[in-house]
C-alpha cells in the first residue's frame, strides 16, 4: 500500500481560508474565468419530438490523470427527419483553471442523438473510459491514455440501440472489473410521434411519458477478452434484472446494506421504481427487485411518481446511505432514509426538500459537504419537460426555465439558501461536482436543454478544513476502486463516501472524496473498505491536505 500526498495539491488546500469566502454557502458564475462555453442543441424545429427536451448530461473525471478533473458534456444534435447532423459531444481539458477544448484531438464523435454519459476504466489500463447514452446506439469509447479515445471493438457490446437514459459502472459481479446497468427510457420513434397538447387538438406539446410504452433496461457483464478488452455481455435474464419494461431515466450502483455486494436503485418516470437487491447465488450475483418491501418504490401515499435524477448520501449521519429521488413539480422530491435493515422510511417532508421542490421538475441532483462543516448539502437541477407548460390548464403560474436550487443540511432538517448563486433561469438536466480548481472545496457545472452550460466556483464560507481522497487498487482491474467505502472519523462525527461511476441524471461527479474536517489541528482517521476484500486504517492525518492512497 502506498500512501502519498499530492504536494502541488496541497499547497493549494492549505492556502484557502475561510476568511476568503462569507455569507455561507454561495457560489458564483466562474464560466468565463475558466473558459466554458458549451451550448447543447436539440434540434428541435417544431415537431416536438420527445427526444428533444430530456438532455443533456455531463461528466467531471480525470482523463488525463493529471490530478484535476476535466468535463465532457453531452451534446444531441439533430432529430433524423431534420437531417440527422450529430452534436458535437465537447470534452474540455482541465489545465490548471483553464479550460481547453480538446474534443478534435480526442476523436471522440457520437453519430447518434446525445443524451449522458458515465465513465469507468473497463479495460483495466488505469486510464478511464467513456460510455455514452443516445437516442440510437449507444457507444463505448476506449482511452488510449496518450489523449485520444477509440471506439471499442464492435464485439465489445454495449450498443443498445434503444432510447437510453444514464447509465452506471460497478462490479456487481464481484470479480473485479466493472460491469454496466444502462437504463432505457420509453419505445418512442420518428414514426410513432404521438401528437400531444392540452386540451387536444389545442396548442402542442411535448408527450407525458405515458404516451409510450417503457422499454426494458440492459445490464451488460463485463467477461473481458483474452486480450484484457472488455467484452460486454448482455446478462440481464441471466442475473435476475430482465422483466419490467418501465421508462427509466436514472441510475446507481450502490452498496445499500453494507454487504459490500453492489446493489442497483433505478428511477423510473411514473412507474414503479426499481431497487434491486443482490443476492449471492453460487458462483454469481443474483439480484431481487425489493423496492415495495424497502419502501423506495413508491411515494408516501403509494403512488409511482416521475422519478429522475438519483442522489446517494448519509444524509443524517448514521452510516447508511440514503437516497434522493427528483421528481415533477407538485409531486415533490423524495428523501428515503435507510434503517439498515433493508427498509427505508419516506422523509421528504421531515427533512424539508418537499416544500421547496413542489413548483419545480428536479433532474440532476447530488449531495456534497460543499461548506465543509461535515454533513451532506442538496444541489438540485431544475427545468420544466414541457416547453409551454404555462399554457396548460391550471399551470398558468409554471414555466419551462427555471431555477436550480441549493439546500443547507443544518442537521435536522434541509433550508433553502436564498441568493445561493445558483439560481440561473434555464432548463436544467444534468449536473456534477468536482473540485475543479483544486482549492478543496466542491465546485458545480450544470448542462441545459438547448442552452449553455452554467459552471459554478464554490466560494462557500467554509466550516472545516478539506480532506480529499482518491483511490487507486492496483491489483485488479477496477484500477480506481469503483465501490470502495471511504470513512473520516474526526472528534465530533463519522463520515462516509462510497465510489461510484454514474450519478445524477445523464451524469457523473469526480471520483475524487472530499470531506470536511474540523481543524487542521486535530487529526482525523480514514478508514477504507476496498470492493471485495481488504480494509485500510490510516490514524492521525491532518486536515487540509489532499491524499492518493495506492494498493
Amino acid at each position: 500500500m502506498v500512501l502519498a500526498l499530492i504536494p502541488a495539491l496541497a499547497a493549494a488546500l492549505a492556502v484557502a481560508t475561510p476568511a476568503e469566502t462569507a455569507g455561507g454557502l454561495r457560489f458564483v458564475d466562474a464560466a468565463d474565468d475558466w473558459g466554458i462555453d458549451f451550448l447543447h442543441r436539440h434540434g428541435g424545429r417544431g415537431d416536438y419530438y420527445m427526444i428533444e427536451t430530456v438532455g443533456s448530461g455531463v461528466v467531471a473525471f480525470d482523463y488525463d490523470r493529471d490530478g484535476d478533473d476535466d468535463l465532457l458534456f453531452v451534446d444531441s444534435g439533430d432529430p433524423a427527419p431534420h437531417g440527422g447532423a450529430p452534436g458535437r459531444t465537447t470534452l474540455l481539458r482541465n489545465d490548471g483553471g483553464r479550460f481547453v477544448d480538446v474534443t478534435d484531438a480526442s476523436g471522440i464523435r457520437l453519430d447518434s442523438y446525445g443524451m449522458g454519459a458515465v465513465t469507468g476504466d473497463v479495460d483495466g489500463d488505469g486510464d478511464p473510459d467513456l460510455y455514452l447514452t443516445a437516442f440510437g446506439p449507444n457507444r463505448l469509447w476506449l482511452n488510449r491514455g496518450d489523449g485520444a479515445f477509440v471506439p471499442a471493438p464492435d464485439d465489445a457490446g454495449g450498443a443498445d440501440p434503444s432510447w437510453s437514459a444514464s447509465a452506471a459502472f460497478g462490479d456487481v459481479d464481484l470479480d473485479g472489473d466493472l460491469d454496466l446497468y444502462v437504463a432505457n427510457y420509453v419505445d418512442f420513434s420518428y414514426d410513432n410521434n404521438v401528437r400531444c397538447g392540452d386540451p387536444p387538438p389545442g396548442p402542442r406539446s411535448y408527450c407525458h411519458p405515458d404516451a409510450y410504452d417503457g422499454l426494458p433496461d440492459r445490464f451488460y457483464r463485463n467477461d473481458r477478452g483474452p486480450e484484457g478488452g472488455p467484452v460486454f455481455v448482455e446478462a440481464a435474464a441471466e442475473e435476475g434484472l430482465a422483466g419490467p419494461r418501465h421508462a427509466g431515466l436514472g441510475v446507481v450502483i450502490t452498496d445499500f446494506d453494507g454487504d459490500r455486494r453492489p446493489d442497483i436503485y433505478v428511477a423510473n418516470d411514473m412507474d414503479p421504481n426499481l431497487h434491486f437487491v443482490n443476492r449471492p447465488a453460487g458462483k454469481g450475483p443474483r439480484f431481487e427487485d425489493d423496492a415495495l418491501l424497502a419502501g423506495t418504490g413508491l411515494s408516501d401515499r403509494g403512488e409511482a411518481e416521475a422519478g429522475m435524477g438519483i442522489a446517494v448520501g448519509d444524509v443524517d449521519g448514521n452510516g447508511l446511505e440514503d437516497l434522493i429521488v427528483t421528481h415533477l413539480d407538485r409531486q415533490t422530491n423524495a428523501l428515503y432514509s435507510n434503517r439498515g435493515d433493508g427498509l427505508f422510511l419516506e422523509r421528504r417532508f421531515v427533512a424539508g426538500i418537499a416544500e421547496p421542490s413542489m413548483p419545480w421538475v428536479g433532474f440532476g441532483a447530488d449531495l456534497a459537504d460543499f461548506d465543509l462543516d461535515g454533513d451532506l448539502d442538496l444541489v438540485v437541477a431544475n427545468g420544466h419537460v414541457i416547453h409551454n407548460i404555462s399554457e396548460h390548464a391550471g399551470f398558468a403560474d409554471a414555466a419551462y426555465a427555471q431555477p436550480n436550487q441549493l439546500l443547507e443540511n443544518l442537521g435536522e432538517r434541509f433550508a433553502e439558501v436564498e441568493n445561493s448563486g445558483v439560481g440561473a433561469v434555464r432548463v436544467s438536466r444534468g449536473l456534477a461536482t468536482a473540485d475543479f480548481d483544486l482549492d478543496g472545496d466542491l465546485d458545480l457545472v450544470i448542462s441545459n436543454c438547448n442552452d449553455r452550460a452554467e459552471i459554478y466556483r464554490n466560494e462557500s464560507t467554509r466550516k472545516g478544513d478539506p480532506v480529499q481522497v482518491d483511490l487507486v487498487d492496483r491489483g485488479t482491474a477496477n484500477r480506481r476502486a469503483v465501490g470502495a467505502v471511504i470513512e473520516l472519523r474526526s472528534a465530533t462525527r463519522i463520515q462516509r463516501r462510497e465510489v461510484r461511476a454514474g450519478s445524477s441524471y445523464l451524469s457523473q461527479n469526480s471520483l475524487t472524496q472530499t470531506f470536511g474536517a474540523p481543524s487542521a489541528d486535530h487529526p482525523v482517521e480514514i478508514r477504507i473498505r476496498w470492493p471485495v476484500e481488504g480494509r485500510l486504517r490510516l490514524p492521525q492525518l491532518p486536515g487540509g491536505r489532499r491524499l492518493r492512497v495506492v494498493r
